[in-house]
């Protein structure tokens, strides 16, 4: 890929072969981040909040996802911060996501076994703290260990593995939403299982050697703060991001699109949302499969990221314009293929724009906060576009943002 190397920890030239080792150390840290994380707060978290609260459960459930996505929006970049500043025998990255799983594993096994929603609770914000740690160590390993020119097909293991991490995390725990403590231990060993592989296969290196910056003010800016002087790059790729994720909120009221706006009986409506589904999961792997050696092979990585997320806006007129079930089940599948490739080179574009090296982790979680902020405001823009146009305004809300998130994507210049 034609990509600015001058802040790659590994040049193209240093790297000829393809970088295995740490690709598929990659692809099984993101298992082992995502399965747990996705598969409790969607399925398990609410479960467990009717169980011990089912007078609460609504609001309660609705304020613990906001409170989950507060605190990763701070504990992101903070312990990607430290991470960066970490030296060990072992690497920056390996001592956190070990000692970050650990933790993470102690506070799951609280909240599996509690039975007062407060140390439920709490059990599980703290996770969200270490689960923010494991996940900004183990994505600064691309940066870190692979070649500007192998990112494109090792962006899409790492895609896949988030396909894994979250739709099939959460198919495996909706198996145990009446047994959730059993269903977070399956989770755990998953996860558990996935982050020691990954550390194992890696083998991160020591970066003893490597000076840290004397303390002072400004060091301390660079270190906890979004990059200043980041450049254009950065800032486009955080809006494309965010603007990515805006949309989402269509897929939170699906059900009532299906049964309000398309007037289909709720048996059938539930069938076609199982249809969706799985239609999604299949297009999104075959798509992350095939976009990143496609990207390496072709030399290009943005035109294929464009190009996804407008795969992803252009069918959002497929229900606007024919407001059936069938349309819907097409869009959805159309956007499944863009969002496959989007989530395999989304991880190779946002590496590719880091303005320091030597904060990755921190200004990749940056990056990530801006995904985060998305989702939050997701909902909420939804309701207030069904408030003001119904449900038929999703879709050309759905089209308008993506748009702007593909323009937002060929404004990076830097990356070819």
């Amino acid at each position: 890929m034609n990509i600015n190397v001058t802040n790659a920890a590994v040049t193209d030239a240093q790297q000829p072969n393809f970088p295995w080792r740490p690709s598929i150390a990659q692809f099984f840290a993101t298992i082992g981040f995502y399965a747990p994380f996705f598969g409790i707060s969607a399925v398990l978290l609410p479960a467990k909040i009717a169980m011990i609260a089912p007078d609460d459960k609504v609001a309660m459930t609705a304020s613990a996802t906001t409170i989950t996505l507060l605190i990763s929006v701070f504990a992101g970049f903070i312990c990607g911060a430290l991470c960066d500043m970490t030296r060990s025998r072992f690497g920056a990255r390996t001592p956190w996501i070990v000692g970050g799983g650990v933790l993470a594993t102690i506070c799951l096994i609280v909240f599996a076994t509690a039975s007062d929603t407060t140390l439920a609770l709490g059990a599980w914000y703290v996770y969200v703290v270490w689960y923010n740690a494991v996940m900004a160590a183990a994505m600064a390993w691309m940066p870190d260990l692979i070649a500007p020119k192998h990112r494109g097909t090792a962006s899409s293991m790492f895609g896949v593995a988030t396909q894994i991490g979250l739709n099939g995390a959460q198919s495996l725990a909706s198996l145990y939403i009446t047994n959730v403590s059993t269903g977070v231990f399956v989770l755990l060993i998953v996860a558990d299982i996935a982050l020691i592989l990954a550390v194992v296969i890696c083998q991160e290196k020591s970066n003893r050697d490597v000076p840290r910056a004397k303390f002072s003010v400004e060091a301390a800016k660079e270190s906890f703060l979004p990059p200043r002087h980041a450049g254009r790059d950065y800032w486009f790729a955080a809006i494309a991001r965010l603007m990515y994720m805006m949309p989402g909120g269509i897929g939170t009221y699906r059900l009532y699109t299906l049964t309000d706006y398309m007037h289909t009986p709720e048996e059938a409506a539930a069938k076609w949302m199982s249809l969706m589904a799985a239609l999604s999961l299949v297009m999104a792997i075959v798509a992350a499969v095939i976009s990143g050696p496609l990207a390496d092979r072709i030399k290009t990585i943005k035109v294929p990221v464009a190009v996804a997320v407008f795969l992803v806006g252009v069918p959002c007129w497929l229900p606007f314009f024919i407001p059936t079930p069938l349309m819907y089940t097409i869009y959805v599948a159309l956007s499944g293929l863009g969002g496959g490739i989007f989530v395999a080179l989304d991880q190779a574009l946002m590496t590719s724009v880091l303005p320091n090296q030597k904060t990755a982790a921190k200004d990749l979680a940056f990056l990530n906060v801006a995904g985060t902020i998305g989702q939050m405001l997701a909902p909420l823009l939804a309701a207030a576009v069904i408030g003001m146009f119904g449900y038929a305004g999703l879709f050309p809300m759905g089209f308008i943002v993506l748009t702007i998130a593909a323009v937002s994507v060929f404004g990076i210049k830097n990356v070819k």
